[in-house]
């Protein structure tokens, strides 16, 4: 077994000195994003990009101390000494000693199959994630405690990147009261050039992509693409930094011009990346333009513009990892900017009288509150086919609590209500319940406006060998919804059977049940092969009357689908192919979708 010394930054403290950088750099993204979004108020506008030496003034941040080892050859069972188990090392005190880094390729030429020459070259043309961008997210360091605990959370955060496939992190050997670590990674196919043609709701969407979630092997992601969908034509650049000069800071950048506006967004964040992450920050710019359009039975209804801008600092402080559970208390501040305007060139009732509209101001502090439990499991073909699934059984509650003032320039006083609540149920080994709740809105004296409350059940029990069946049941509810805000389901939102936006309200129910097939049929090793049976059902309507002259009730349909997972690659998880008959309304034409999807 050869392996060689790396050096790599720790994750810095922050001094005084590099506090007052980080909120320097936050307030220069701010404006320059401001400078941009006046700049490009047209589609032709362009936009420029600085670089950083990271080697230059922030290369105080490094620690010339701190080493992992680099496998270049796996190692042999046999040099893998036999250790005790994780209990038996807590309870000892062991250490973490040294530790090595085993970074895998995209293909196994061990494996008779994968020792392909098509594969070896697809081995040689990819560059493997760097040692420093596996290392920088471990969240242990020699001469800290040994914890299983830890290392099982670092998996999770390496499966978490898109550049790889799965993460695993054991005990290599025991040398007195110190344990050395073994990190084994195994790449994905990244860099992609693409063409897609997605069918969904009888609606066409193409696309043309050229990405790389791993640019040259540095864990930065980077992309340009142009997608034709049923709203507009939009030309995409994104970029996302998530160890901005060696640090846990992540930067995303994101510029769109679209055939009804643009789409500028920046954000900086030092996020909570671990349940004992103490602190947080993070600035967020967003300036928007946009044609809204609102739906009922596949038929655009009213056409507005809408204009954007929203503005946000936020952090947040712990006491990190107690007894199994994370809380923190996070703050911020937000201004949010709407703006609506008749678009008569695309309203499909230009004679009507113009619409009084108001535009919409909100400026206002806020407090919030997170708790997590740990109860992390790991799973297999649930969501994803042959890959490795984090799910947290215990709960997760996250609270924020806003006062917008029209001393602070808001158009009126309100309270800010945002929540969400999860909580993982596992009653046998064969049988999985997770369930989510979210609610947010605002409050003054005489009303409230955009309120949303929405819940969704998720159950899971494996009935035979590869065989699994699925069921979600979803519920969501506006009251004096957002001019902009909708609720819609069609062949796009769930009910497939149906033409995209059939049905529109401020209230919607899908029901889903399937019976999912995990084959072990590896497709040229490239792709795993599913299917799924599937019946849905669901209705969206309105409660006051509005559109109610054709509402066709309760809508369902039956239909059957197949699934690719792809193994290799971090483009397009899993491909949906699915053919769905409607069972009621007006509409009779079968539904054929093709769409790639996160999940199953």
């Amino acid at each position: 077994m050869r392996f060689r010394k790396l050096r790599l930054p720790p994750t810095p403290l922050l001094t005084g000195r590099e506090a007052a950088r980080w909120l320097l750099w936050g307030c220069l993204s701010v404006c320059a994003t401001v400078a941009t979004a006046e700049s490009v108020a047209a589609p032709s506008g362009e936009a420029s990009e600085a670089g950083a030496d990271r080697t230059g003034r922030f290369s105080r941040w490094w620690d010339s101390n701190r080493e992992v080892h680099v496998l270049e050859t796996s190692p042999h069972f046999s040099e893998t000494e036999s250790v005790p188990d994780d209990g038996t090392l807590e309870a000892a005190g062991a250490v973490v000693g040294e530790i090595y880094i085993q970074r895998n390729n995209v293909f196994d030429p061990s494996h008779p199959e994968e020792n392909k020459t098509l594969f070896n070259i697809a081995n040689k043309l990819h560059i493997r994630t760097r040692e420093q961008v596996i290392a920088r997210k471990l969240l242990f360091r020699t001469g800290e405690p040994y914890s299983r605990r830890v290392l099982d959370e670092t998996e999770r955060t390496l499966r978490a990147a898109e550049y790889l496939y799965d993460a695993w992190i054991g005990p290599l050997r025991v040398r007195g009261n110190t344990v050395d670590i073994l990190v084994v990674t195994r790449d994905v196919w990244t860099l992609g050039v693409s063409a897609g043609l997605e069918r969904s709701g009888g609606e066409n969407t193409f696309s043309f992509e050229i990405q790389d979630s791993n640019f040259l092997g540095s864990g930065r992601f980077l992309t340009l693409k142009y997608e034709d969908d049923p709203e507009r034509t939009s030309y995409r650049f994104r970029f996302h930094d998530t160890a901005l000069f060696g640090t846990r800071g992540e930067f995303r950048l994101l510029f769109a011009d679209n055939s009804d506006g643009y789409r500028r967004t920046i954000d900086l964040e030092r996020p909570f990346y671990s349940l004992d992450t103490r602190w947080s920050a993070g600035t967020r710019v967003v300036n928007d333009d946009r044609i809204t359009k609102i739906y009922h039975k596949a038929k655009v209804r009213q056409v507005f513009r809408q204009q954007v801008e929203e503005y946000s600092l936020f952090g947040g402080l712990s006491k990190g990892y107690r007894d199994g559970i994370t809380q923190r208390m996070t703050f911020g501040y937000s201004f949010e900017k709407h703006r609506y305007d008749r678009d008569e060139d695309q309203d499909p009732n230009p004679d009507r009288p113009t619409p009084l509209w108001f535009d919409r101001v909100i400026s206002y502090p806020w407090i919030g509150y997170e708790r997590i439990s740990d109860n992390f499991v790991e799973a297999h073909n649930l969501d994803q086919m042959s890959r490795t699934e984090d799910l947290n059984l215990g709960t997760e509650f996250r609270f924020r609590l806003g006062y917008s003032a029209e001393a602070l320039g808001a158009d009126t006083n309100q309270l800010i209500l945002a929540t969400n609540y999860h909580i993982g149920i596992q009653r046998h080994p064969k049988e999985l319940i997770l369930f989510d709740f979210t609610g947010e809105g605002r409050w003054n004296r005489d009303e409230s406006e955009g309120v949303h409350a929405g819940f969704r059940v998720e159950y899971y029990r494996r009935n035979f060998k590869r065989f699994q069946f699925y069921g979600l049941a979803s519920f969501d509810a506006n009251w004096n919804p957002d001019r902009e805000t909708q609720l819609l389901l069609g062949g796009d939102t769930g009910l497939r059977g149906y033409p995209r936006n059939y049905q529109a309200g401020t209230r919607k129910f899908l029901v889903t049940l399937e019976q999912r097939y995990y084959s072990d049929l590896h497709l040229f090793h490239l792709f795993y092969v599913g299917g799924a049976a599937f019946v849905d059902f669901g209705r969206a309507w309105f409660t006051h009357g509005r559109f109610e002259d054709d509402d066709e009730g309760v809508l369902k349909n039956i239909g059957l689908g197949l699934r690719l997972s792809s193994s290799r690659s971090s483009q397009g998880k899993m491909i949906h192919l699915d053919v769905a008959f409607p069972l009621d309304g007006k509409h009779d034409s079968v539904q054929w979708l093709i769409t790639s999807r996160e999940s199953f």
